[in-house]
């Protein structure tokens, strides 16, 4: 028997509180990717082939039983019930919660209850700026309770993760941007803003991302389908500031963040992805 290690989950959401039926359950197992091939569902990718490989067994099924049989299991035993086998099984003694997203999800503690684990929670930069904007009424209180939330919000979180900012300023300009610039910017935005409106620009994301490796705690950044390369220079402009960096979901361009990461001690990649495509 091979001993293995608990594992951290370094970058996840909460599950959800709800069932899905067969047409969501499936949507979800492609989110974000193109259509399935003609002829195939998302049961017949590396994600589905995975799911019904090792999660029916946990839950008294057979190996690859027909999905919606799978499903009817998981109603019969209930949300938490079927949450509790299949997290109590994963090997995984860490949770690290991006909290961003919205939807019927646990939060850390529920998620740590769940699974007879721990959770941390990360913090979500373009949350942040959008609820303190909501709450400050000039420039001047706007860029200074985003400073105090962002340093408050250290104290708790184990992490902060940005979902835009390596494409939106970040990585043709890597540096802070000028203070007189970042005045105007929190200016217009206030000035435009209405309810759920998306309040960071570039420039704004570039400031609270900036002020974000002032608090020392790593920052996630999604680079999405697009070559990280292009976040070079801002790798090394935050080299020897305490500051680690982990470039997330990658894919197709792993190699280049491997690369990164290679070259800046500081600079990490998630290749989770990748491997899940390849069936690694």
């Amino acid at each position: 028997m091979i001993d293995i290690p608990s594992l951290v989950d370094q970058y996840c959401h909460g599950a959800l509180r709800t069932e899905l039926g067969l047409g969501t359950f499936e949507a979800r197992l492609g989110a974000g990717a193109s259509p399935p091939a003609p002829g195939t569902t998302f049961f017949d990718t590396q994600t589905g082939f995975a799911v019904r490989r090792w999660c029916p067994p946990l839950l008294g099924l057979e190996p690859h039983c027909p999905p919606a049989r799978y499903l009817a299991r998981r109603r019969e035993l209930g949300v938490l019930e079927a949450g509790r086998r299949l997290l109590r099984s994963s090997g995984i003694a860490t949770y690290l919660v991006d909290t961003g997203p919205q939807g019927d999800l646990t939060g850390p503690a529920e998620l740590a209850a769940t699974g007879a684990a721990t959770a941390h929670e990360i913090v979500r930069l373009e949350l942040l700026a959008e609820e303190v904007a909501a709450t400050s009424g000039t420039v001047d209180a706007f860029l200074a309770n985003l400073a105090e939330a962002v340093h408050a919000a250290a104290v708790r979180a184990v992490a902060f993760t940005s979902v835009t900012a390596a494409h939106s300023g970040l990585a043709a300009l890597p540096g802070p941007p000028d203070p007189a610039e970042v005045r105007r910017a929190a200016g217009r935005c206030l000035a435009a803003r209405r309810a759920g409106d998306r309040t960071a620009g570039p420039v704004l994301l570039r400031h609270l991302v900036w002020v974000a490796v002032t608090t020392g705690r790593p920052l996630q950044l999604h680079t999405g389908d697009r070559d990280p390369g292009s976040l070079a220079g801002f790798a090394a402009a935050t080299a020897g500031l305490g500051t680690d960096l982990v470039l997330l979901h990658a894919y197709p361009h792993h190699r280049t963040a491997a690369r990164l990461a290679g070259i800046h001690p500081h600079v990490h990649a998630d290749l989770g992805p990748a491997l899940a495509r390849t069936g690694a």
